[in-house]
């Protein structure tokens, strides 16, 4: 039989880190199953995995790499559109294909977690773990971040910059928008334009294949097997006691543990309790599938909705240089946050071309993923419901005021800036035209109390109704955070496998740490 302690089901971002934190007790066999491929040997990750100095998303899209999701228009509202969503199908997962942002979620974004019921979760809380997992380069020796961490943390000079980003920061402090060098800092959440953090380091991507799997790898006790696609959990009444899969060579295995943590990522975790049974028994018995629990796994699939507004302006279409070096946040609302973020991005150095890619922070619509069939190999069904509420589409229509804005302050006049949109279209023909995701995925396995019809793990992310069985990536989040998914998807894992740690009467380390690759200080890198 093949038996463990833990199974942990997806390598990616919050599952790397649980599989890394509970391997450290050497007495623990930890599983680690992924669909993707494996890169044991440093020496040989691809090409495609450094950051060129500009975006990203390069390796999304490539089909050994991504898992080709789509969203499908199922309100009509996106004029017919089937939108692509990447996600990372390798060891690492999106921390591996993602755009390197080091984001934090703003205080308030988890105090209203604690207040929805999720004790433990509130900001004084998680704050310990933001600051252990980081290597803050340029502000580590301030009490709010840390030094010590696996992922480093660094933010770009200006003169490093595209010459579009350099424009926008220009514009935004015409404007009056206040500087914050620091976008992760107490004060920096609404009203502000600073430098983005990233999580890179000399063109590294620092996702969890090079950071948390890189020091627990040579562990005997940590079993890292790729190239294995999750089927679903086996049930045994309030237990979960394995997890069928099938491997690479097409072969259906079974794979036995004393505890279970699911982190296949916001669509793909749902739809492997769905085939196990757990889910709306609405969508699951017309599949022909047995429901063990009731439960809205797959409901309230939250995201960024995106919109990009395009305009012409000389030497702004530039592509060299960093172009997703800053990031302007929008004026606070009522409840002192922000409801929509900005940021420039150069498209054709010939033609002058370049844009503004402008997200909500919150958006009103829910979604839902489900799955088709109880086959593993059939992608499930997505639908985040973009531009199906009035509210969404109204602060739309405020970020396009300010992006106006910009293009007539003196810095834009300069370059001859002309906007190849029409941004005094109807907002809701614009969005159904150009609308987007901006990949922040979350909140499709939602956390809150056993009170709450519409939660599907507690805060101990256990899934209610097992009291072995747990979740542990974004789609846990019971509202999503205000800025990019990733940092706060690595603090899950850390809070994961603290519980698994704490259910078993052992105490985690008040401050944990994973050693980091061996770096040098190097400042603010140019």
């Amino acid at each position: 039989m093949d038996r463990y302690d833990v199974i942990v089901v997806g390598a990616g971002s919050s599952g790397g880190v649980v599989a890394a934190r509970l391997s450290e007790n050497a007495d623990r066999r930890v599983l680690l199953l992924e669909a993707g491929r494996d890169f044991p040997n440093e020496e040989a990750v691809p090409p495609l995995f450094t950051v060129s100095g500009e975006h990203s998303w390069r390796t999304a899209g490539i089909p050994e790499f991504d898992w080709d999701l789509t969203n499908s228009d199922g309100a009509g509202t996106l004029g017919g559109r089937s939108l692509r969503l990447p996600r990372g199908r390798l060891v690492g997962g999106t921390s591996m294909i993602n755009a390197t942002i080091a984001a934090r979620g703003a205080p308030f974004d988890f105090d209203r977690w604690a207040a929805m019921g999720n004790r433990g979760w509130a900001w004084a809380d998680l704050l310990p773990l933001f600051i252990a997992i980081e290597n803050d380069l340029n502000f580590g020796d301030q009490p709010i971040h840390g030094r010590n961490g696996p992922i480093v943390i660094q933010r770009y000079r200006p003169e490093s910059w595209a010459p579009v980003n350099r424009a926008m920061y220009e514009a935004c402090l015409e404007l009056g928008v206040r500087e914050a060098p620091d976008l992760n800092g107490l004060d920096a959440h609404a009203g502000v334009i600073g430098p983005m953090p990233h999580n890179r380091y000399k063109e590294v991507r620092l996702g969890t294949l090079v950071t948390y799997l890189r020091a627990a790898r040579p562990r005997p006790n940590l079993t890292i097997r790729a190239g294995c696609l999750a089927d679903r959990i086996v049930l045994a009444g309030r237990k979960a006691t394995g997890v069928v899969y099938i491997d690479e060579t097409g072969t259906s295995r079974t794979a036995f543990a004393d505890e279970i943590v699911i982190s296949a990522g916001v669509y793909n975790s749902p739809a492997i309790l769905q085939r196990s049974g757990i889910g709306p028994s609405e969508w699951l018995r017309p599949l022909g599938i047995d429901v063990a629990v009731d439960l809205c796994i797959g409901r309230n699939l939250l995201d960024h909705p995106g919109f990009p507004m395009l305009f012409k302006a000389r030497g702004l279409g530039v592509t060299t240089g960093r172009f997703f070096a800053s990031n302007v946040r929008g004026p606070a609302n009522a409840s002192g946050e922000p409801e929509w973020q900005t940021h420039p991005f150069p498209i054709d150095e010939e033609e002058d071309i370049a844009g503004f890619w402008t997200y909500l922070t919150r958006q009103e619509a829910e979604g839902e993923v489900r799955i088709a069939s109880a086959d593993p190999r059939r992608p499930p069904l997505i639908d985040h419901r973009y531009n199906t509420r009035q509210r969404d589409r109204d602060r739309f229509a405020d970020a396009r005021s300010f992006v106006k804005a910009i293009l007539a302050t003196r810095t834009f006049e300069r370059c001859g800036a002309v906007s190849i949109d029409d941004l005094d279209k109807p907002i809701e023909v614009a969005l159904r035209e150009a609308m987007g995701p901006a990949h922040h995925q979350a909140g499709s396995a939602k956390m809150g109390p056993a009170s709450d019809p519409s939660a599907v793990v507690g805060p101990d992310l256990r899934i209610h109704g097992f009291d072995n069985l747990r979740v542990a990536d974004t789609s846990v989040y019971p509202d999503n955070v205000m800025h990019n998914t990733n940092l706060t998807a690595l603090v899950v894992g850390e809070m994961a496998a603290r519980f698994i740690d704490q259910g078993l009467g052992i105490t985690p380390p008040e401050t944990p740490e994973v050693s980091a690759p061996a770096m040098q200080d190097a400042g603010m890198p140019a």
